[in-house]
């Protein structure tokens, strides 16, 4: 059957109609065969009847005659049945195997054209994520060489970003994510050029453009990933490939980004980071105008794009009459504002234990203080093993909790409830590592060892849930308006970030991580009231189960 899908029309015509033709003549010999025998047997006059054997000869053979033309004419028509059934069962075997390769060839196709595609995206958002870890790395030593109060300056950012992030989105679906994407481009140059100055209102005027490209930042390029994936019609199980390759390729910028920073700043002071920001920025730029195509909120072009404050007042809508929406809004602003808030309290955190921690710890510099720029690179390193773990975890979650009522389920509902559980698990963790600065003593031998510890899981634990949110929000928000939907829910994000930032100049830093672990709580039971009651309860049902049933290998059921 192999060698027909290389035949070409002629061949199969030639070939069907020798099979036939030597079909048609075996069942005509037989035929033959078949009417000689009668013949011969009649004209022997061989029959048990008396009747017959007093016939004249030549009336047995008028006889004879007409039943061999009877029987001829009978199987001659069987023959040309059967002809008709071998033509047919051919032509079927024959397209069969002549589509099989055909077949191969579009999967082959489809998976050529995602990988495209992947690459597309994930070359775009290297560079991307590369400028925005330089200008991150020496921010906070730029403020301080200046002399002016760094927390007001960060936090004047988020202010500003809560104040426009309900106008952005619609904005940005408007004009096109491509264009939306080119713009931030041009902020973020003109941002990392007014910090080589230290003139304070430039900082200042540059802190609230911060404030506008940090929201284009997480909504205009995930934006255009989950519109430009389904309209190109790749399954919605690719859309976490790349948002964990994503992840990953974010963090490894960090680590790489950090190292370059190093080398600018030791060459060029501290404004050099900032300088290689625009430099990568500008690249960042042509890359976008180069390899990206336009899509929209809404239809295929502009012109089928209703007003920005019809979008706007869209998007409210939508997250006013969706409770999931609404919820999963909630749960960005406490995770992603509790991270934020981190990245400005773990070094004056670790810097304090650092006090009374043994010489030699890990972590520690010669001088007996914290190696900022190692622990940023090892948290960073721990977020890359989150990235590529979290498959693994969830297929864990999913052999865990997922039923036998469910095995026939659809295999996006599936995944979709694996996906919130691993969000509520690394919530929780979050939340319980948060409290180790809390109950640590100041004065503790240990104490800076442990927290460097919690720190590191922490990371991981982004690692792990920073995919797993992009999944969720691509699952419940409409693709016509997710932008817009995305950042009108950052003012929950940057308002509780202003304030996190802020009260840290009221209130210690032990307080500050004790209230993360409270948000990061809150996260987690929002997360989990995403799941329905019977899904949950099933799933924490096997849950229970598995370790015994996995033990003893008998089924328990719950009374």
């Amino acid at each position: 059957m192999t060698a027909l899908v290389c035949m070409t029309e002629e061949e199969h015509s030639l070939t069907r109609g020798g099979i036939v033709r030597s079909r048609q003549q075996s069942r005509l010999d037989g035929t033959t065969d078949t009417i000689h025998s009668m013949t011969s047997v009649v004209c022997s006059g061989d029959y048990e009847d008396d009747t017959s054997s007093t016939m004249p000869f030549s009336s047995t053979s008028s006889s004879s005659s007409m039943q061999s033309t009877t029987t001829s004419s009978s199987l001659t028509s069987k023959c040309e049945q059967q002809e008709e059934e071998d033509e047919a069962s051919f032509d079927t075997i024959y397209t069969a195997v002549q589509d099989e390769p055909s077949k191969q060839k579009t999967k082959e196709d489809a998976l050529s054209l995602f990988t495209l595609f992947r690459i597309q995206y994930l070359i775009v958002h290297t560079a991307i994520m590369l400028a925005d870890g330089l200008q991150g790395t020496h921010l906070y030593v730029l403020y301080e060489g200046y002399g002016y109060s760094v927390s007001s300056l960060y936090s004047l950012g988020f202010v500003a970003g809560a104040f426009t992030s309900p106008f952005i989105g619609p904005v940005v679906d408007k004009i096109g994510r491509k264009k939306a994407a080119i713009l931030y481009c041009v902020l973020e140059m003109i941002i990392n050029y007014l910090e080589l100055f230290p003139i304070f209102a430039g900082l200042i005027v540059s802190r609230m453009i911060g404030g506008i490209t940090t929201n284009l930042l997480f909504s205009v390029f995930e934006s255009w990933l989950v519109s430009e994936h389904r309209s190109r019609g790749f399954e919605q199980e690719k859309l976490e490939i790349i948002l964990r390759d994503s992840t990953i390729v974010s963090n490894s910028a960090a680590i790489f980004s950090g190292y370059l920073a190093h080398c600018l700043a030791a060459n060029l002071g501290a404004a050099g980071p900032f300088q290689g920001a625009v430099v990568l920025t500008c690249v960042a730029l042509i890359l976008v105008w180069a390899m990206w195509t336009e899509n929209y909120g809404t239809g295929s072009n502009s012109s089928e794009i209703t007003t920005w404050r019809g979008n706007m007042a869209g998007a409210f809508n939508t997250i006013v009459k969706d409770s999931k929406i609404s919820r999963i809004g909630l749960i960005q602003g406490l995770t992603e504002g509790s991270l934020q808030t981190f990245v400005f309290l773990w070094s004056p955190a670790l810097r304090t234990f650092a006090n009374n921690a043994p010489a030699g710890s890990l972590g520690l510099d010669t001088d007996g203080e914290p190696a900022y720029g190692l622990i940023f690179g090892a948290f960073m390193a721990c977020g890359v093993l989150g990235g590529f773990t979290e498959p693994l975890f969830r297929k864990l979650i999913t052999k865990f909790t997922v039923t036998k009522d469910n095995t026939n389920a659809d295999d996006s509902e599936n995944g979709k409830h694996s996906v919130d559980l691993l969000c509520t698990m690394c919530y929780l963790v979050s939340a319980f590592l948060f409290l180790t600065p809390v109950f640590a003593k100041k004065d503790g031998a240990h104490s800076f060892t442990m927290c460097f510890g919690a720190f590191l899981i922490y990371e991981l634990m982004v690692g792990l849930y920073m995919p797993c949110e992009g999944v969720i929000r691509s699952i419940y928000m409409p693709n016509e308006s997710i932008c817009s939907v995305m950042t009108m829910l950052r003012v929950v994000v940057n308002v509780a970030v202003a304030l996190g930032v802020v009260s840290t100049n009221y209130v210690s830093f032990t307080s500050a991580f004790a209230a993360l672990s409270v948000m990061m709580v809150v996260a987690a039971g929002l997360q989990l009231s995403l799941v329905p009651r019977d899904d949950l309860a099933k799933a924490f049902g096997k849950l229970v189960r598995t370790p015994f049933g996995a033990s003893n290998g008998s089924k328990m059921k719950l009374a």
